[in-house]
């Protein structure tokens, strides 16, 4: 486990920028995804709970369906909904699912759309990467808050086809069963 970069000091945009790179064959790399996540909350004085458990979440699709190594980055501008960035190094998007009533899995986005203010993912299919990002609720007025792009350059996106695949800010709702 690397140290966390944190260079918020060189802005006054910047309220935090932490962000740490984790292995996937670290047996550790949660506790660290997890450590990380609690003291960017604490830093910047947010309740760490659900942010931790997003993370969690997200670190935990990039293990199981990515198997590269991943980016965990957390980030707080003045005035702004923080938010989590999970970047792999799979261009597999990801499968947002209802999970059945005996299934051991598939909750994990109906958890985060839950929990979070919004989430997309942004595609680099060039470089051969993806980034999954979860702005987080906020107690100010979130029309002063929306997600500012930094997962990509500009330009660098390709609109992937099919009108269930949402990037950027569009909001992924999965469909609530009856």
């Amino acid at each position: 486990m690397q140290t966390p970069f944190d260079h918020a000091h060189l802005s006054t945009t910047i309220r935090l920028f932490r962000s740490e790179r984790f292995e996937p064959d670290d047996p550790t790399a949660l506790q660290g995804v997890r450590q990380l996540v609690k003291e960017s909350c604490q830093a910047i004085k947010l309740d760490f709970d659900d942010p931790v458990l997003i993370a969690c979440e997200l670190a935990t699709n990039a293990l199981r369906h990515a198997g590269t190594p991943y980016r965990v980055t957390f980030v707080a501008l003045w005035n702004r909904l923080p938010w989590i960035e999970v970047m792999d190094r799979s261009t597999d998007l990801p499968k947002p699912r209802l999970a059945g009533t005996y299934d051991t899995g598939g909750r994990g986005f109906e958890l985060i759309t839950e929990l979070t203010a919004s989430w997309h993912w942004d595609l680099n299919p060039v470089d051969r990467y993806k980034i999954v990002c979860a702005t987080l609720k906020g107690d100010f007025d979130e029309s002063g808050g929306q997600h500012v792009h930094t997962a990509l350059p500009a330009g660098q996106l390709s609109a992937p086809p099919g009108p269930d695949r949402r990037r950027r800010t569009l909001p992924v709702a999965v469909p609530r069963s009856a």
